[in-house]
């Protein structure tokens, strides 16, 4: 397997199911910005507050093929196998499937993911080792603490600005291989390095 990232902003997912693997799936959806409609005859109380929200739509019923009309993304989530062998027999049109069961017929997995800002990696065994898993997301997060987000951002704060001087190709890449450093995180040294970018650049450029 090859991993992808998509962009799914308003794009339309449909996720069958409101039990506690549907509720996981929305809250990563929500964050990509993706149209969700969940479809269960009952929800979370996570899920509920979703749709209080505005976050989530949400059809008070079983699944039936029309539900599919124009979804992007299939999430198929129920706690009944057979169903959801039903399900993704009326799914060949859409482009992803995800079968929270494992079971045939679906294209993509959803890895655990660390997120920090820009910066986004992806953790799977592919159904080898779940546990794993969770012990590698939890020693990602520790390596890269929250503030680590404000680090990317001086990064491409930096990659911007030296696009944009004069200096020579060799000279944009010494310097966005030096603020590879880690004392860079710290924002005197960020301050010291911007600084003395532009000033050999030639020109300031204001991003």
């Amino acid at each position: 397997m090859i991993p992808f990232s998509f962009q799914l902003d308003d794009r339309k997912v449909a996720i069958v199911g409101g039990g506690r693997v549907s509720t996981k799936r929305a809250a990563v959806l929500h964050e990509q910005k993706a149209d969700i409609t969940v479809i269960s005859p009952t929800l979370t109380n996570e899920l509920r507050q979703m749709k209080e929200e505005g976050h989530i739509s949400w059809v008070r019923r079983k699944f039936v093929p029309t539900d599919l009309e124009g979804v992007f993304l299939l999430v198929i989530a129920t706690d009944n196998r057979k169903e959801n062998d039903r399900i993704t027999a009326c799914a060949s049109h859409v482009p992803l499937v995800n079968r929270a069961d494992g079971g045939e017929g679906g294209n993509i997995h959803f890895p655990a993911q660390v997120s920090r800002g820009r910066l986004s990696i992806a953790i799977t065994t592919h159904g080898a080792s779940p546990k794993l898993v969770s012990r590698l997301k939890k020693q990602f997060e520790e390596y890269f603490p929250s503030q680590y987000e404000r680090y990317i951002d001086f990064l491409y704060e930096c990659r911007q600005i030296v696009k944009h001087t004069d200096m020579s190709k060799e000279r944009k890449q010494a310097y966005l291989e030096e603020v590879l450093d880690p004392s860079y995180q710290q924002p005197e040294r960020q301050r010291e390095i911007i600084c003395k970018i532009h000033k050999e650049g030639g020109r300031v450029w204001e991003i």
